[in-house]
């Protein structure tokens, strides 16, 4: 069997680039327009949202992870907080 051999460097990502930044709701998430309007606003912002923890119609606050675009700052229909940023830029 052949030795496999690699000396790529693991980077946060899904080929949008090496950044992903945690951000959470600063109050739940009303309902299915609330959330769509946070989904339409991250992708307005350049960013993809690689997943979702949490339930709209107002059973608590909701995490998302954003990968692409630059610093989550705009308003996503709502108050949110970044609570990691994982950036691999040197």
């Amino acid at each position: 069997m052949a030795e496999v051999t690699n000396n790529a460097v693991a980077k946060a990502g899904n080929g949008l680039g090496p950044r992903t930044q945690i951000i959470v709701t600063d109050a739940a998430v009303a309902d299915d327009a609330a959330l769509t309007a946070i989904r339409l606003a991250a992708e307005q912002a350049g960013h993809t949202i690689a997943a979702v923890a949490g339930t709209a119609n107002n059973a608590g606050v909701m995490h998302f992870a954003l990968q692409g675009g630059g610093d989550a700052t705009t308003p996503y229909g709502q108050a949110f907080t970044v609570v990691c940023d994982f950036d691999g830029n040197p």
